[in-house]
């Protein structure tokens, strides 16, 4: 039986990597679900970036689609490593 009572827990951490980032095309499909019925739809980030009013094909709700929604999925889309291209 091997023991390794003499050797301490290296505390170093990897060498620094990269993260590595996926470059969706703008017209990469988001899922976005009707605050109504919850009937799910995609729509193009290009789509989405000119902030257009939303119409759900379930049960007919209608809504702007808002800056800080676009804002806050763009965020979190980055936080996950994508990065959108500007135009499709």
């Amino acid at each position: 039986m091997i023991t390794n009572t003499h050797h301490q827990i290296s505390t170093q951490s990897a060498p620094n990597l990269a993260p590595v980032a996926n470059i969706l095309p703008a017209n990469t499909p988001m899922p976005l679900a009707c605050d109504a019925c919850d009937h799910e739809q995609s729509y193009s980030m290009h789509h989405l970036r000119s902030l257009p009013e939303l119409v759900c094909h379930h049960c007919g709700d209608q809504r702007q689609f808002s800056v800080f929604e676009l804002t806050t999925l763009e965020s979190a889309l980055n936080t996950m490593g994508y990065y959108l291209s500007k135009s499709a």
